[in-house]
């Protein structure tokens, strides 16, 4: 089967296949209009994931989205799928028929996909989430690009999500990961949520450690709700979605003839994230700290909080490709699971 590795993230879509074609991309939705003017003025579609309109059919209704970029910069009515019940989330279709149209082949072929939940989503809805994915079935058209796939998945293998962020953490140095009787900790943090999840070394393979892993109800999310809060209160008016992305990303703002600087409000706002984030953990890890090899930290929101995140323990390393981390384990379980 041709595998797929997809995680549907709050903030960011990522995905990988087996031909190592890789897509990020915001987890945007908006509603879709004609374009006429977009390719006289640089809005031309020469790049797919700039530009992403989609059109999904399902046999009975057809619906159009800008999605990602394009819904950052020109969608109406523009969201995440902020919902805690993401699996049912209007949003969740278009992002996965995006995604999917951009990775399966062109031939037709079956197809085995393995994405993933938050730890405690996992736990109770697993089986929604592969029964959502399992019966999903669409055409997709992508706008302007002359490609029409029909979207389903012969094989689906829902996974825990910062578990395949460990996967990919370890695959460059397995050996020396595997320390008997030592600890393997990553923390994932997301847009909406972090996950922490743990491994003990047994007879050289990971055993999870259910009663120190877990979601929290924070992530980088907060930054952008503390940033849109800041320039209010600076300039008395409110951004739309692609001033605040630019706001939080750039750390200033060019507004009414003038640059305004939020760096050092914004490091504040990092520093309290991170705070909060290894303030809860040690509660739940608590001695058990002192017997870990490595903490691993993955999702976008690592490079983000590396610095504060550093004296939580004195050997913490940023994932490679931290944002597409469980995107690239997701693969690895495909190949696995085939594997079997």
């Amino acid at each position: 089967m041709f595998k797929i590795g997809l995680d549907l993230g709050y903030g960011y879509t990522k995905g990988i296949n087996e031909a190592g074609k890789r897509i990020v991309f915001p987890s945007l939705v908006g509603t879709a209009y004609n374009r006429n003017l977009g390719a006289v003025f640089g809005g031309g579609i020469d790049d797919i994931l700039e530009n992403l309109h989609i059109a999904i059919s399902d046999g009975r209704d057809r619906s159009e989205f800008f999605v990602g970029e394009l819904a950052r910069r020109e969608g109406k009515n523009t969201s995440y799928a902020f919902d805690a019940d993401k699996i049912n989330h209007p949003n969740t279709r278009a992002l996965l028929a995006a995604a999917s149209v951009l990775l399966f082949p062109e031939e037709d072929v079956p197809v085995h996909v393995v994405s993933g939940l938050p730890l405690e989503q996992y736990v109770h809805q697993k089986d929604e989430f592969r029964e959502m994915l399992g019966n999903f079935r669409v055409m997709v058209e992508l706008k302007g690009r002359d490609r029409v796939k029909l979207i389903k998945y012969n094989r689906v293998t829902p996974f825990l999500q910062a578990a395949g962020a460990v996967y990919h953490a370890i695959l460059d140095d397995i050996k020396g990961y595997l320390v008997e009787g030592s600890y393997l900790g990553l923390i994932d943090i997301g847009f909406r949520t972090t996950d922490y999840i743990v491994f003990v070394i047994n007879k050289g393979r990971l055993v999870l450690r259910e009663d120190l892993s877990g979601t929290l109800d924070i992530g980088m999310a907060v930054l952008n709700n503390a940033v849109d809060k800041m320039f209010t209160d600076r300039t008395g008016s409110k951004l739309d979605i692609p001033q605040l992305m630019h706001l939080v990303k750039q750390e200033s703002i060019f507004y009414r003839g003038k640059e305004i600087v939020f760096r050092k409000e914004i490091n504040a706002v990092k520093h309290e994230i991170a705070r909060v984030i290894k303030d809860r953990i040690k509660i739940v890890w608590g001695n058990k700290l002192d017997f870990f090899h490595t903490i691993f930290l993955a999702g976008g929101g690592a490079k983000q909080l590396k610095e504060n995140m550093n004296d939580l323990y004195n050997s913490i390393r940023v994932v490679k490709d931290s944002q597409m981390a469980n995107a690239l384990g997701f693969l690895k379980v495909a190949e696995l699971e085939e594997g079997r």
